[in-house]
């Protein structure tokens, strides 16, 4: 009996003890597996820069390269972050793993378990935010996100995503440039990597740059990734934003604030062609002086060919680096004859943009729009003027709104127009302005409703139009619009 029992403890010791290498090999599989489905998801290069592999446990070391723009964004902003290797700039992501089937050490938590599994993985972007002592001395930096990952026997993979809460500078007077309260979340990953579902929640961030300040509060979000074969893929988001205000330092009323926003978009995606649709609610809705009640609205986009798109945005990118103006950027490609060629490769797909429904209550009354835009790009012979690229267009749209509105509307803008080009509006007092403005406005709506551009249909304006082989058609009369030069 006793033979048997040692025979026994034995073959565990040995199994406990020779198991975690297997597990080793098997797991340093695992990440390059995870590492590939990082990739497919976020659309950037990652890869491995270092793995160093133990019996029991191993570390390793990844690099997410980023986009000119994403990184020229944290740059501004969380210039920590980035790491540089080879004229890139990018993340870098260091990994702690324990190796099944009995990890020895602490799961995420600081918990321990008896459940086998066949790795778990600390994972922390390096390096840190800077933090500083109640005393006001430089402390140890806090990574800045950290994810916890368990790869089960069978393959399925979870993990929790935790990032604390930090500002930055860390001592800033009067206020820091980014107030971030932290943000939690699990993801859950299938076998083989085909299935991806995540759900996130943040409590709110603050952002200060020159004069104005943007504050989102109550944030969350889930998401849901099915990639049925290699270059099909589908996916279901939600998001909810409580708030999000941009406004001026000085306190003043927000120049621009949402309420009760939730997004709701469903995408798929085959052979590099995106089929969307997104569904957008919110409760308030602030533009400048002007509040909003509730909308709604509805977008749809048909066969969008991604290649294409990433070439044109790749193209602009690329110029825009020696070009900062924008407007510099597009003429340069408008005269040297390749934004016709990249704007007739989306083309080709035939895509469709529709705002099916667009819905927006003012203290006036409801504003409604809708608009299709369709390119048929049958009609495309061999590429390089933008002339011919117009004709394969098709779009429609119609809109009412309170004419009360649309008069507040109007005015506003030719307030700003004469302030801005007239010095006499310069030196008008504001009654003299205001009368002058309030006439100019009605003497216009009225002849846009004697040309029949408007339909005044009781207390709202209404008006229909339609763009066809180059002509622009406005409550049944032609618009002549000026040509574009080839």
């Amino acid at each position: 009996m006793k033979k048997a029992i040692g025979l026994v403890v034995a073959v565990l010791v040995i199994v406990c003890g020779v198991a975690p290498y297997g597990f080793g090999i098997r797991t340093e599989e695992t990440l390059t597996t995870l590492v590939q489905l990082a990739e497919d998801v976020l659309d950037i290069p990652i890869y491995t820069t270092g793995y160093t592999r133990g019996w029991f446990r191993s570390t390793a070391e990844t690099r997410l390269v980023l986009p000119p723009d994403i990184a020229a964004a944290l740059r501004a902003y969380v210039p920590f972050m980035l790491t540089h290797a080879a004229r890139t700039e990018g993340l870098t992501m260091v990994h702690s793993i324990l190796h099944g089937p009995f990890p020895l050490g602490l799961r995420p938590g600081l918990t321990t378990s008896l459940l086998p599994v066949q790795t778990m993985l600390t994972s922390a972007l390096v390096p840190g935010a800077p933090r500083v002592s109640r005393d006001g001395q430089p402390a140890e930096a806090r990574p800045i996100l950290q994810v916890y990952t368990t790869v089960f026997l069978r393959g399925t993979g979870q993990g929790h995503v935790f990032m604390p809460a930090f500002t930055f500078p860390p001592n800033a007077q009067p206020e820091a440039d980014i107030v971030w309260d932290g943000l939690q979340g699990d993801v859950a990953v299938d076998a083989q990597g085909h299935h991806v579902t995540g759900a996130f929640q943040s409590p709110g961030l603050q952002l200060v740059g020159g004069d104005k300040k943007f504050a989102l509060r109550h944030a969350s979000m889930r998401a849901d990734v099915s990639t049925e074969r290699r270059h099909v893929s589908r996916s279901d988001t939600f998001v909810r934003v409580g708030s999000m205000t941009v406004m001026r330092r000085t306190h003043a009323p927000a120049t621009w604030a949402v309420t009760g926003a939730e997004l709701r978009a469903s995408t798929a995606t085959a052979s590099g062609t995106l089929q969307a649709v997104a569904d957008v609610q919110l409760e308030t809705l602030r533009l400048a002086d002007a509040s909003y009640g509730s909308g709604t609205s509805r977008l749809e986009l048909r066969r969008l060919h991604l290649p294409a798109l990433r070439r044109l945005l790749q193209e602009l990118r690329e110029l825009q680096q020696d070009e900062p103006d924008l407007a510099s950027v597009w003429l340069r490609l408008w005269l040297s004859g390749d934004l016709a060629r990249l704007l007739s490769d989306l083309a080709r797909s035939n895509p469709e943009c529709l705002l099916t429904r667009l819905s927006l209550h003012t203290t006036d009354g409801e504003i409604r729009a809708r608009v299709q835009v369709r390119v048929d790009g049958n009609r495309l012979l061999t590429p390089g003027y933008l002339s011919q690229l117009l004709q394969t267009i098709d779009a429609e749209a119609e809109g009412e709104a309170p004419a009360s509105w649309v008069r507040a509307m109007a005015i506003a803008q030719v307030r700003r127009a004469l302030r801005a080009r007239s010095r006499l509006a310069a030196w008008l007092p504001d009654p003299a302005l205001d009368v002058l403005v309030a006439t100019i406005t009605d003497q216009q709506l009225r002849r846009l409703v004697e040309q029949e551009y408007l339909v005044l249909d009781g207390n709202l304006y209404k008006s229909k139009a339609r763009y066809t082989h180059g002509q622009l058609v406005v409550q049944g009369k032609p618009v002549d619009l000026p040509v574009l030069a080839p």
